[in-house]
C-alpha cells in the first residue's frame, strides 16, 4: 500500500513532462544546455486551446531574476490578454559587473545563443508554437543579449525589443533584416545614452550607433520619420527597409533606467513598452 501510494505521487509530479503538458499560467522548468544546468519560467495564457502559439522570450537584466522580470513587465498579463506564450529565462553568466547575466558579448564561458534554441525545442515538446512567430525581448543586459539573438537567430526570430540595452554585437551578419523596437531614455546613467569615459566595461556603443549600425544591417534608408509622442518621449521610425525589417526608436527625455511603463520608481509614464512591444510583434512573423 505505502508503495502504491509512493507510486502514485511519483507519477502526479512528473506526469506534465512524461505527457508533454504544461498548467496555464507560470511554471518553471529545468533543461540541461552545453552540459549546464539552467531554468526558466514559462508562462501560458488561460485562452490557450493547443492551437499553435506565439512565443516570446523576455529576458531580465543583469544580476536580475526571471520573477522579477515577470512583475516588471507584467507581460503574463498581457499574455493572456493576446494570446502570447512567454518565456522568462534566467541568466547564469559573470560579466565585467555582476552574475546572473547574458553572454551579450560573445565572451567564453556559457552559451546563451544555444540555450535559447535549447528552450525553444523545450517548450516545443510542451505546447504547440508557431515557429514563424518567435520573439525576443529584454531589459538592460537582457536587452543586450537579446541585440545578439537578434543578429545570429535572425532566421528564428521574427522581432526584437529591446529597452534600455540596445547593443550592435562584433562581427554581426544577420541573415535576413529583423525588425527591432528599441526604447532609451537619455538620463540612463547605467548604460548611456552616448558612451563616455566612465561607461560600464560592457557598453560598447552609445545608442544611435547602434541604431545606424541596425539600420546599415537592415537595409534601412537613412531618412527616419519623427512622431511627438509626449513632451518627453519621441517615436523615431525607420519604415523603408528590407523585407520589412522596420526599425522603430521611442527616445525619452526622461526615465532613467527602467523599463517605461513599469511601476519602478521614475520609470517614465508617457509609454507602455511592454504594451508597444506586443502590439509591434503582433505585426511580424518569419517570410
Amino acid at each position: 500500500m505505502i508503495r502504491a501510494y509512493l507510486l502514485v505521487a511519483m507519477l502526479s509530479i512528473i506526469s506534465v513532462p512524461l505527457l508533454g503538458q504544461v498548467s496555464e499560467g507560470l511554471s518553471s522548468h529545468n533543461l540541461t544546455s552545453s552540459g549546464q544546468a539552467r531554468f526558466f519560467l514559462l508562462y501560458l495564457p488561460d485562452s490557450y486551446s493547443g492551437e499553435p502559439i506565439p512565443l516570446v522570450f523576455s529576458f531580465h537584466g543583469s544580476g536580475g531574476i526571471p520573477q522579477n522580470q515577470v512583475a516588471t513587465t507584467g507581460f503574463d498579463t498581457l499574455a493572456d490578454q493576446y494570446g502570447f506564450a512567454v518565456v522568462f529565462p534566467a541568466g547564469v553568466f559573470t560579466n565585467s559587473v555582476t552574475s546572473q547575466s547574458w553572454n551579450a558579448n560573445i565572451d567564453a564561458g556559457v552559451d546563451d545563443v544555444q540555450f535559447v534554441r535549447d528552450m525553444i525545442e523545450d517548450v516545443a515538446s510542451k505546447i504547440n508554437i508557431d515557429r514563424s512567430r518567435i520573439f525576443t525581448s529584454g531589459f538592460s543586459g537582457g536587452a543586450r543579449m537579446s541585440s545578439r539573438l537578434a543578429c545570429e537567430l535572425s532566421d528564428v526570430l521574427a522581432a526584437a525589443g529591446l529597452v534600455a540595452g540596445l547593443q550592435y554585437p562584433d562581427g554581426c551578419t544577420p541573415v535576413r533584416a529583423i525588425p527591432l523596437i528599441v526604447f532609451h531614455a537619455k538620463d540612463d546613467a547605467v548604460n548611456q545614452y552616448a558612451v563616455s569615459s566612465n561607461s560600464r566595461p560592457y557598453w560598447r556603443m552609445g545608442v544611435e550607433t547602434a541604431l545606424d549600425k541596425w539600420r546599415q544591417a537592415n537595409s534601412c534608408i537613412l531618412t527616419n520619420e519623427k512622431t511627438q509622442i509626449s513632451g518627453v518621449v519621441a517615436l523615431f521610425t525607420w519604415s523603408s527597409c528590407n523585407r520589412s525589417g522596420q526599425i522603430y526608436f521611442y527616445q525619452a527625455e526622461q526615465g532613467g533606467h527602467t523599463w517605461p511603463g513599469s511601476s519602478t520608481r521614475g520609470a517614465n509614464q508617457d509609454i507602455s513598452a511592454s504594451e508597444f512591444i506586443f502590439q509591434f510583434f503582433s505585426k511580424h512573423g518569419l517570410p
